[in-house]
Protein backbone atom coordinates (compact mmCIF):
# COMPACT_ATOMS: atom_id res chain seq x y z
CA UNK A 1 0.00 0.00 0.00
CA UNK A 2 2.81 2.36 0.92
CA UNK A 3 4.48 1.67 -2.43
CA UNK A 4 1.31 2.63 -4.33
CA UNK A 5 0.99 5.84 -2.31
CA UNK A 6 4.63 6.67 -3.03
CA UNK A 7 4.16 6.10 -6.76
CA UNK A 8 0.99 8.21 -6.77
CA UNK A 9 2.70 11.05 -4.92
CA UNK A 10 5.65 10.92 -7.32
CA UNK A 11 3.28 11.04 -10.30
CA UNK A 12 1.46 14.07 -8.92
CA UNK A 13 4.76 15.83 -8.26
CA UNK A 14 5.92 15.24 -11.85
CA UNK A 15 2.57 16.43 -13.22
CA UNK A 16 2.74 19.68 -11.25
CA UNK A 17 6.14 20.56 -12.72
CA UNK A 18 5.64 19.07 -16.22
CA UNK A 19 4.84 22.33 -18.05
CA UNK A 20 7.93 24.05 -16.66
CA UNK A 21 10.30 21.25 -17.60
CA UNK A 22 12.56 21.56 -20.69
CA UNK A 23 12.22 19.29 -23.71
CA UNK A 24 13.03 15.64 -23.17
CA UNK A 25 15.46 13.72 -25.39
CA UNK A 26 14.04 10.17 -25.39
CA UNK A 27 16.79 8.76 -27.59
CA UNK A 28 19.54 9.78 -25.17
CA UNK A 29 17.42 8.82 -22.16
CA UNK A 30 16.83 5.22 -23.32
CA UNK A 31 20.49 4.67 -24.19
CA UNK A 32 21.80 6.08 -20.90
CA UNK A 33 19.16 4.20 -18.89
CA UNK A 34 20.00 0.87 -20.57
CA UNK A 35 23.75 1.27 -20.13
CA UNK A 36 23.44 2.44 -16.52
CA UNK A 37 21.02 -0.37 -15.63
CA UNK A 38 23.38 -2.95 -17.14
CA UNK A 39 26.39 -1.60 -15.27
CA UNK A 40 24.38 -1.43 -12.03
CA UNK A 41 23.22 -5.05 -12.45
CA UNK A 42 26.77 -6.29 -12.96
CA UNK A 43 27.98 -4.31 -9.95
CA UNK A 44 25.22 -5.63 -7.68
CA UNK A 45 25.69 -9.25 -8.77
CA UNK A 46 29.44 -8.94 -8.20
CA UNK A 47 28.82 -7.42 -4.77
CA UNK A 48 26.54 -10.31 -3.80
CA UNK A 49 28.91 -12.95 -5.16
CA UNK A 50 32.07 -11.66 -3.52
CA UNK A 51 32.34 -12.65 0.15
CA UNK A 52 34.04 -9.48 1.39
CA UNK A 53 31.17 -7.18 0.36
CA UNK A 54 28.34 -6.82 2.87
CA UNK A 55 25.47 -7.58 0.49
CA UNK A 56 23.69 -10.89 0.99
CA UNK A 57 21.89 -12.89 -1.67
CA UNK A 58 18.15 -13.43 -1.38
CA UNK A 59 16.50 -16.51 0.05
CA UNK A 60 16.03 -17.87 -3.46
CA UNK A 61 17.78 -17.38 -6.77
CA UNK A 62 14.58 -15.87 -8.20
CA UNK A 63 14.30 -13.45 -5.29
CA UNK A 64 17.89 -12.34 -5.76
CA UNK A 65 17.39 -11.88 -9.51
CA UNK A 66 14.23 -9.83 -9.00
CA UNK A 67 15.94 -7.63 -6.41
CA UNK A 68 18.95 -7.06 -8.67
CA UNK A 69 16.71 -6.28 -11.64
CA UNK A 70 14.55 -3.89 -9.62
CA UNK A 71 17.50 -1.92 -8.25
CA UNK A 72 19.16 -1.82 -11.68
CA UNK A 73 16.01 -0.56 -13.40
CA UNK A 74 15.54 2.10 -10.72
CA UNK A 75 19.12 3.34 -11.07
CA UNK A 76 18.96 3.20 -14.88
CA UNK A 77 15.64 5.06 -14.98
CA UNK A 78 16.99 7.84 -12.78
CA UNK A 79 20.09 8.22 -14.93
CA UNK A 80 18.00 8.15 -18.11
CA UNK A 81 15.64 10.87 -16.87
CA UNK A 82 18.57 13.07 -15.86
CA UNK A 83 20.28 12.58 -19.23
CA UNK A 84 17.06 13.16 -21.18
CA UNK A 85 16.31 16.42 -19.38
CA UNK A 86 19.90 17.64 -19.74
CA UNK A 87 20.16 16.99 -23.47
CA UNK A 88 16.59 18.18 -24.05
CA UNK A 89 17.40 21.50 -22.37
CA UNK A 90 20.58 21.78 -24.42
CA UNK A 91 18.65 21.28 -27.67
CA UNK A 92 16.10 23.88 -26.52
CA UNK A 93 18.90 26.40 -26.02
CA UNK A 94 20.41 25.65 -29.43
CA UNK A 95 16.97 25.96 -31.07
CA UNK A 96 16.37 29.31 -29.37
CA UNK A 97 19.73 30.64 -30.58
CA UNK A 98 18.86 29.76 -34.19
CA UNK A 99 15.40 31.35 -33.88
CA UNK A 100 16.91 34.56 -32.47
CA UNK A 101 19.30 34.79 -35.44
CA UNK A 102 16.40 34.31 -37.86
CA UNK A 103 14.29 36.88 -35.99
CA UNK A 104 17.12 39.41 -36.26
CA UNK A 105 17.06 39.28 -40.07
CA UNK A 106 13.50 38.31 -41.03
CA UNK A 107 12.28 41.89 -40.49
CA UNK A 108 14.82 43.16 -43.04
CA UNK A 109 14.35 43.69 -46.77
CA UNK A 110 17.31 44.41 -49.04
CA UNK A 111 17.26 46.33 -52.31
CA UNK A 112 20.22 46.21 -54.66
CA UNK A 113 20.70 47.16 -58.30
CA UNK A 114 21.87 45.31 -61.38
CA UNK A 115 25.05 46.63 -63.06
CA UNK A 116 24.77 48.19 -66.50
CA UNK A 117 26.26 46.25 -69.41
CA UNK A 118 28.49 49.16 -70.41
CA UNK A 119 29.68 50.16 -66.92
CA UNK A 120 29.68 47.84 -63.90
CA UNK A 121 29.90 50.81 -61.52
CA UNK A 122 26.58 52.17 -62.77
CA UNK A 123 23.22 50.45 -62.28
CA UNK A 124 21.06 49.43 -65.22
CA UNK A 125 17.94 51.53 -65.62
CA UNK A 126 14.72 50.31 -64.01
CA UNK A 127 16.21 47.05 -62.76
CA UNK A 128 16.79 45.94 -59.18
CA UNK A 129 16.42 42.97 -56.85
CA UNK A 130 14.49 42.78 -53.59
CA UNK A 131 15.77 40.22 -51.06
CA UNK A 132 13.34 38.87 -48.46
CA UNK A 133 14.45 36.67 -45.54
CA UNK A 134 11.55 34.37 -44.73
CA UNK A 135 11.00 32.45 -41.50
CA UNK A 136 10.63 28.77 -42.40
CA UNK A 137 9.77 25.79 -40.15
CA UNK A 138 10.35 27.70 -36.92
CA UNK A 139 8.81 24.89 -34.86
CA UNK A 140 11.07 22.29 -36.42
CA UNK A 141 14.13 20.99 -34.58
CA UNK A 142 16.30 22.95 -37.01
CA UNK A 143 14.52 26.19 -38.04
CA UNK A 144 15.45 27.67 -41.40
CA UNK A 145 15.73 31.17 -42.84
CA UNK A 146 14.85 31.11 -46.54
CA UNK A 147 16.31 33.81 -48.76
CA UNK A 148 13.90 34.81 -51.54
CA UNK A 149 14.93 37.19 -54.31
CA UNK A 150 12.43 39.14 -56.39
CA UNK A 151 13.71 40.60 -59.67
CA UNK A 152 12.23 43.91 -60.81
CA UNK A 153 12.46 44.82 -64.50
CA UNK A 154 10.41 47.72 -65.85
CA UNK A 155 10.03 49.72 -69.03
CA UNK A 156 9.99 53.11 -67.31
CA UNK A 157 10.33 54.76 -63.90
CA UNK A 158 6.59 54.76 -63.18
CA UNK A 159 6.33 51.00 -63.61
CA UNK A 160 9.63 50.49 -61.77
CA UNK A 161 8.51 52.20 -58.56
CA UNK A 162 5.01 50.73 -58.78
CA UNK A 163 6.39 47.18 -58.86
CA UNK A 164 8.72 47.89 -55.95
CA UNK A 165 5.85 49.39 -53.97
CA UNK A 166 3.73 46.26 -54.56
CA UNK A 167 6.44 43.95 -53.27
CA UNK A 168 7.20 46.24 -50.34
CA UNK A 169 3.57 46.31 -49.23
CA UNK A 170 3.20 42.54 -49.57
CA UNK A 171 6.25 42.09 -47.34
CA UNK A 172 4.99 44.59 -44.76
CA UNK A 173 1.59 42.89 -44.55
CA UNK A 174 3.15 39.52 -43.73
CA UNK A 175 3.85 39.26 -39.96
CA UNK A 176 7.28 38.24 -38.66
CA UNK A 177 8.58 37.39 -35.18
CA UNK A 178 10.07 40.84 -34.54
CA UNK A 179 6.61 42.42 -34.96
CA UNK A 180 5.59 40.84 -31.64
CA UNK A 181 8.21 43.02 -29.94
CA UNK A 182 7.08 46.14 -31.86
CA UNK A 183 10.44 46.41 -33.59
CA UNK A 184 10.44 48.51 -36.78
CA UNK A 185 11.05 46.84 -40.13
CA UNK A 186 14.35 47.59 -41.86
CA UNK A 187 14.89 48.35 -45.54
CA UNK A 188 18.53 48.37 -46.62
CA UNK A 189 19.35 50.01 -49.95
CA UNK A 190 22.73 49.07 -51.42
CA UNK A 191 24.21 51.84 -53.56
CA UNK A 192 26.83 49.82 -55.45
CA UNK A 193 26.44 49.82 -58.38
CA UNK A 194 25.23 53.41 -58.24
CA UNK A 195 21.56 53.73 -59.31
CA UNK A 196 21.71 57.42 -60.21
CA UNK A 197 20.52 60.68 -58.68
CA UNK A 198 17.17 60.69 -56.92
CA UNK A 199 16.65 56.90 -56.85
CA UNK A 200 17.48 56.49 -53.16
CA UNK A 201 15.28 59.46 -52.23
CA UNK A 202 12.33 58.06 -54.20
CA UNK A 203 12.70 54.62 -52.62
CA UNK A 204 12.92 56.14 -49.17
CA UNK A 205 9.75 58.08 -49.85
CA UNK A 206 7.95 54.84 -50.77
CA UNK A 207 9.07 53.20 -47.53
CA UNK A 208 8.31 56.19 -45.30
CA UNK A 209 4.81 56.58 -46.75
CA UNK A 210 3.84 52.89 -46.66
CA UNK A 211 1.09 53.46 -44.06
CA UNK A 212 1.34 49.85 -42.80
CA UNK A 213 4.27 49.57 -40.41
CA UNK A 214 7.07 51.66 -39.01
CA UNK A 215 10.19 51.24 -41.14
CA UNK A 216 13.81 52.31 -40.88
CA UNK A 217 15.69 52.93 -44.13
CA UNK A 218 19.44 52.30 -44.24
CA UNK A 219 21.65 53.51 -47.07
CA UNK A 220 24.68 51.26 -47.59
CA UNK A 221 27.56 52.43 -49.78
CA UNK A 222 28.70 49.00 -50.92
CA UNK A 223 27.62 46.03 -53.00
CA UNK A 224 24.93 43.75 -51.64
CA UNK A 225 25.85 40.90 -49.32
CA UNK A 226 23.38 38.37 -47.96
CA UNK A 227 22.33 38.75 -44.32
CA UNK A 228 21.08 35.16 -44.12
CA UNK A 229 22.39 33.50 -40.93
CA UNK A 230 25.03 30.84 -41.45
CA UNK A 231 24.02 27.26 -40.70
CA UNK A 232 24.97 26.23 -37.14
Amino acid sequence: MKSYLLLAATGLLWASFWDSLPSFDWDVAWKVAAITAGVAAVAIVAAIALPFVAIQAGVTVLGTAVAVMGISVLIGTGAGIAAGLYWGAKKDAEWQQVVEKIKAVSNQLDIYFEPAASNSQQAAEFRCTLVIYEETDLKAQKPVCTERQVKIEAADSEEFYRLIDQQLRAWLHKPVLADQENKPRRVKIYMRPYPGEGVYERLRQLVDNNGIRECVVERTERAWQSAKPAKP
